[in-house]
């Protein structure tokens, strides 16, 4: 009898276990890319630091990289898009037309972001932005 309880606890302890791990992995996950990202940030101050301590120009594309063709605003709407329809015909595919919905979110979040486009494009430069 006392092998049968020991076995129910260790089931209980790697239930406990696997839950903690499952809520606290993400949160391990978010805590790295933030550190690396405060390490890159405070690199880059230092640099800039010392070439104004050395009176040397600091370079524009220092603190303000070039943007790369998979990081513009038309690209993610564009895979938005197409992430969205892939996972609907997916999910209507496998017979789980209910979950439909969630690619139809992509798809609506996708076509704001290119709508949005548009109207960023069209907006008159140095126009004034009180309620316009």
């Amino acid at each position: 009898m006392d092998a049968f309880i020991a076995s129910k606890d260790i089931v209980a302890i790697t239930a406990i276990l696997t839950g903690a791990v499952a809520i606290l992995m993400p949160v391990l996950i978010v805590w790295i890319a933030l550190q690396y990202r405060q390490r890159r940030n405070e690199k880059l101050y230092e640099t800039v630091k010392y070439l104004a301590d050395r009176g040397q120009p600091v370079p524009p594309e220092l603190l303000n990289p070039p943007q790369k063709p998979h990081e513009s605003p038309l690209f993610r709407a564009i895979t938005l898009i197409g992430v969205g329809v892939g996972l609907a015909v997916m999910f209507k595919w496998l017979g789980l037309g209910w979950l439909m919905g969630i690619g139809a979110l992509l798809v609506c979040i996708g076509v704001a972001q290119l709508i949005a486009l548009r109207i960023e494009r069209n907006r008159a430069p140095g126009a004034v932005e009180a309620g316009r």
